[in-house]
């Protein structure tokens, strides 16, 4: 069965058989061709920390990449300070996000470059593979966190199919972008959220591996 627009549901990261963050999000539509989901600022989640008995490396990048060959992170709390508009299809490799400012102007498209979803009891599933792509609304393009990704991939943590396909569907994602493709078309800057939609929560069990 479908969610139902206001529905609270949970994304969850998995990594090695742990949650590696998760956050809850307000359903705006569930289709066969496309889910639309929405997270507003003040929206808080569970991501991945460096565990008390050692030193924390200080560095975001040298962070992520031990606890992704490490794996023994502990989760913290973590608040957004930006509203945005995620939009996934199903079998791709990324999520759109349309991000917005507090005045409701767009302030930029994120290429979510992550594995595909699937659903669960809770809402979703999927493990985000630290290569993005940022757009201003023009549509003007540039790599995020393109060294931690090719850093991760040197340490073999990713291998080099998954890096393949990765880079791949980021090109492809482009190509999009560039010609104005949808969803980047789809004039989502009108977009606005419903104002009774409350800022979500986690619930119990986010910690849960998905059934």
């Amino acid at each position: 069965m479908g969610w139902r627009p206001g529905d609270v549901v949970v994304h969850q990261e998995v990594w090695r058989d742990r949650i590696w963050a998760a956050r809850p999000l307000v359903v705006v539509e569930d289709s066969p061709d496309r889910m639309l989901f929405w997270l507003p600022a003040g929206t808080r989640r569970k991501v991945p920390m460096t565990p008390p008995h050692r030193d924390d490396p200080g560095n975001r990048t040298a962070r992520i990449i031990e606890l992704l060959e490490r794996g023994d992170w502990i989760h913290v709390d973590h608040v957004g300070d930006l509203s945005c508009l995620w939009i996934l299809r199903p079998g791709e490799w990324h999520a759109t996000w349309v991000s917005f400012r507090p005045s409701g102007e767009q302030f930029a498209f994120y290429v979510n470059l992550q594995r595909p979803f699937r659903r669960t009891a809770l809402g979703i599933e999927s493990m985000d593979l630290m290569l993005d792509v940022v757009a201003t609304p023009d549509r003007i393009w540039s790599w995020k966190d393109d060294d931690e990704f090719e850093r991760i991939l040197q340490r073999g943590i990713f291998d080099a199919d998954l890096g393949r396909r990765v880079r791949s569907e980021a090109l492809d994602v482009i190509g999009r972008l560039e010609r104005n493709e949808p969803p980047f078309g789809e004039g989502w800057h009108r977009w606005r959220p419903d104002p009774a939609w409350p800022v979500p929560v986690l619930p119990s069990g986010w910690a849960d591996l998905p059934r």
